[in-house]
């Protein structure tokens, strides 16, 4: 049986996507069979961070509403035949808590089959039904935050939720200035931690790396001389239940 990842955030350009489809590429990369589910009915992003938006035609709305079977809708990601897509769709659905149900429907019927080592669920931000219904009990519920006292308060709720329906919750902090943590003028990281309330699972650099990428159509675990590629791996080998040190910033 596989396992169920939901990535979330309680505010909205934290980089919730780009860990999405980083961390389900490095899993990949480590022989793991992967396919990452983008879960906004209506602001689908994944597709393009994983540089595919123009080269399918199906997504998980044609197979909501009929116009194609789920097999046909799951998106082969790169050459290595462990990298797998199931794409938002393109126009918001007029039944969008419809679509939210199967989608969520279709997560647990992955997670049953066994056919996958990870499923990775890229979820809208924020909070509130719709949202937390992907809070599933004894799945990873990764919360993402950014060095921001407004992202770590909504961090913090969103984490109380994913811990109230009774997942597993950890917290990566993205775009981490060691200047600024040094000078003052961002929060310390072991104050974020206690903030939020729960373990840390890793820590991504600000890296000007990441809009090259995406403009590029690429990842980040593609591209030379990046700053955060070593902690999408990093997060990759914990997630997967291997020990590896945090990203070091000093």
């Amino acid at each position: 049986m596989g396992r169920l990842t939901v990535i979330a955030s309680g505010k909205g350009g934290v980089g919730k996507t780009t860990l999405a489809a980083n961390l389900a590429a490095c899993l990949a990369q480590r022989g793991k069979k992967v396919i990452a589910v983008d879960c906004d009915v209506y602001l689908k992003n994944l597709d393009i961070v994983f540089g595919v938006q123009n080269s399918h035609i199906w997504d998980i709305c044609d197979v909501f509403e009929g116009r194609c079977k789920l097999e046909e809708a799951v998106i082969k990601i790169g050459e290595s035949g462990n990298l797998f897509l199931l794409a938002g769709p393109l126009r918001a659905p007029e039944n969008p808590q419809g679509l939210t149900d199967f989608i969520l429907k279709t997560a647990k019927e992955l997670l049953a089959g066994g056919e996958y080592d990870h499923i990775i669920l890229d979820c809208p931000s924020g909070t509130g039904r719709g949202i937390e219904d992907y809070f599933i009990r004894g799945s990873h519920v990764i919360v993402v935050a950014t060095p921001d006292v407004t992202s770590i308060h909504d961090a913090q709720i969103t984490a109380a939720a994913a811990y109230a329906a009774g997942a597993d919750v950890s917290l990566v902090v993205n775009r981490i200035r060691a200047r600024s943590v040094e000078d003052g003028t961002s929060p310390d990281i072991d104050d974020i931690i206690d903030s939020v309330g729960i373990r840390l699972l890793g820590l991504i650099p600000e890296d000007g790396k990441t809009s090259e990428a995406l403009n590029a159509g690429k990842l980040i675990t593609e591209t030379k001389r990046s700053r955060s590629k070593r902690s999408y791996t990093n997060i990759a080998a914990r997630t997967d239940g291997e020990f590896t040190e945090l990203y070091r910033f000093w």
